[in-house]
């Protein structure tokens, strides 16, 4: 007491000692910030809860713990020896004793900071299931306590006075795992999820356990818990298994799930017991043969038997498969009947619209299906791909996006991608596909339902483009404007050569190439090759040279021809030639010879 230093010795050491004139009230206190209300009610007094208040968190984390001291005015305490003790077992959720290594626990005093102490029942030369500290300055001791080889287990723990045995606080501390459920049929303490939810939106509910159903086939154990097997007949009658053929799984969705989830990933992820090696029963059988099929969940190995008496594990999902798909169809509200196909300018969205119905012809929501495209080919019936047309690289090219009911991009290069889908709430699925560099092109679109292949539909979709006329004698597919309005008078476009009379002679052989597409010339007159009178009706149905002039300002909107070749006119220059015009350049040329100058032919209506 002169020094005012504080040192620790044996109990067999005389030293002096002072009493207090009053007995000292202490009163003591186990708390944690991981109390669960749903295990049982809180406890933080001496004395116990009926409702067996719990500390709770997962395996592999922490609890905090802080044991408390204060006077009887509620004043904390500081340096005040306390004792944290466990109990002599851990307890399984089914209320047997465990007191194997799976039980043992760490305990790392936080502050006052102190070395990790093994928190165990069972001798290693000390006693492992009491610490011993003293409070701080704010009458307090904080822990950090785990137990990571736990297989799902309550433990009990006692904060006490030594020198007060009576002056008690406890509280369970559980640990669970993700392999047990979190149900009062588990054997242990668990906390696996309720539901998993595949990339195509189907969700499922967790397996049950073999005391959670009214009957079963056989059981068969797995990480500590017991699992029923059902048979394929079972699965068919009403109320025999855990769930009815309306919620029982398609093959496809399992098949997605593992996909999401390969090789006993979804024992990690969700706790299931699929490392069990059992195969897991879908409601639908095998196209064509009606084969009852089944997958096991941590290969991804399928089977197939067509015997009812076959066995295997169940998975019940969330929301009821209320009908079963009868068609699906590809619309689109850019429909052209007369071309029988979707049709919209190159550089616009097409609208597209996937429905799935059943036989009642109501809409099937959660219904898998997969968008596929064939060729791209032009108006003449040609395939386009970027080997064809190495100038003009992914004018064959796709981009569809997808709008409902969940948002992707896919891009659609080659025949070989497959978009895969499922449809919403309403039975349907909505996108909008792009073809940006076509040349003016028509691709087949087909969407199939994923899981049963049989049932699916096609749709052509044509992106056009300003440079091709909308006539069956293009080679691409176009839009280009037949007519115009130039100074009051209807001008006609100039003449695919396809388009050519039949048995007339050409100013050129093939025409003139030009946007993909072969132009027809003509002579302002001539007598024994194609020339305005024989496109016009008569010379006099030709533009004058003004009208060609007035004409540049919007010949580029309309996507008309204008490389290489002035448009014609019927008016006159000097020594018998006519005029025409660049439509380029809006120069003017006069030097047209009538029967050997060769230039595009517009006629007026």
């Amino acid at each position: 007491l002169n020094t005012g230093e504080t040192t620790t010795t044996s109990t067999n050491t005389a030293t002096a000692q002072l009493c207090l004139a009053k007995r000292r009230v202490l009163s003591i206190a186990l708390t944690s910030s991981a109390m669960n209300a749903e295990k049982s009610a809180a406890l933080t007094s001496s004395a116990m809860n009926a409702e067996k208040s719990a500390a709770l968190a997962k395996k592999g984390e922490k609890i905090p713990l802080t044991v408390t001291v204060t006077d009887g005015a509620g004043t904390p305490q500081p340096n005040v020896p306390i004792r944290l003790g466990r109990g002599n077992y851990s307890q399984n959720r089914a209320g047997g004793n465990e007191n194997g290594s799976n039980s043992d626990m760490l305990l790392t005093p936080i502050a006052p900071p102190a070395d990790a102490k093994a928190f165990a029942y069972h001798y290693s030369g000390e006693q492992l299931w009491y610490w011993y500290g003293t409070t701080d300055e704010s009458g307090r001791v904080q822990f950090e306590l785990t137990q990571d080889n736990t297989p799902g287990l309550k433990t009990r723990l006692e904060a006490m006075l030594p020198d007060n045995p009576p002056t008690v606080s406890d509280m369970d501390a559980i640990f669970t795992v993700i392999t047990s459920p979190d149900s009062v049929k588990a054997k242990y303490w668990g906390h696996m999820p309720e539901t998993a939810t595949n990339s195509a939106g189907v969700e499922f509910r967790r397996p049950l356990l073999a005391a959670e159903m009214t009957s079963n086939s056989g059981t068969y154990s797995y990480n500590n818990e017991t699992w029923p097997l059902v048979t394929i007949a079972n699965t068919q009658k009403a109320g025999a298994t855990g769930c009815d053929a309306q919620y029982q799984p398609l093959l496809n969705d399992l098949q997605t799930l593992y996909d999401d989830n390969p090789n006993s990933a979804i024992g990690t992820a969700f706790g299931w017991p699929v490392g069990a090696g059992k195969s897991w029963l879908a409601v639908d059988q095998e196209t064509g043969t009606g084969y009852y099929q089944y997958l096991r969940l941590d290969t991804g190995a399928k089977g197939r038997s067509s015997s009812t008496s076959v066995t295997g594990a169940q998975v019940c999902l969330v929301e009821p498969r209320t009908s079963t798909p009868a068609s699906i169809t590809l619309t689109s509200t850019a429909m052209d009947g007369a071309k029988n196909a979707a049709v919209v300018e190159k550089g616009s969205a097409m609208p597209l619209t996937v429905t799935v119905k059943d036989s009642s012809g109501n809409p099937v929501a959660n219904v898998g299906f997969t968008l596929s495209r064939g060729d791209s080919k032009n108006r003449a019936g040609t395939v386009v791909t970027d080997s064809d047309v190495a100038a003009d690289a992914g004018a064959d090219d796709l981009m569809l996006k997808a709008l409902t009911p969940a948002s992707a991009s896919q891009s659609m290069t080659t025949t070989g991608i497959v978009f895969t889908g499922t449809t919403g709430s309403d039975g349907t699925a909505m996108f909008t596909l792009n073809q940006d560099k076509s040349l003016g092109l028509k691709t087949p679109l087909t969407v199939k339902l994923t899981d049963n292949t049989t049932l699916h539909a096609s749709l052509d979709v044509i992106f056009m483009v300003l440079t091709s006329p909308d006539t069956d004698k293009a080679l691409f597919w176009g839009n280009m404007a037949d007519t115009t309005s130039v100074n009051g008078k209807t001008l006609h476009r100039p003449w695919l050569q396809a388009e050519l009379l039949s048995g007339v002679t050409p100013v050129f052989t093939n025409g003139v190439h030009t946007n993909n597409e072969y132009w027809a010339m003509a002579h302002t007159v001539d007598n024994t090759k194609w020339d305005i009178a024989k496109q016009c009706g008569s010379l006099s149905k030709a533009p004058d040279n003004n009208d060609l002039l007035t004409l540049y300002h919007s010949i580029s909107s309309l996507g008309w021809p204008t490389q290489g070749y002035p448009y014609l006119s019927q008016s006159t220059s000097s020594g018998g030639m006519y005029c025409g015009v660049d439509e380029n350049t809006r120069n003017q040329n006069c030097a047209i010879k009538p029967a050997s100058s060769a230039g595009y032919a517009t006629c007026v209506d």
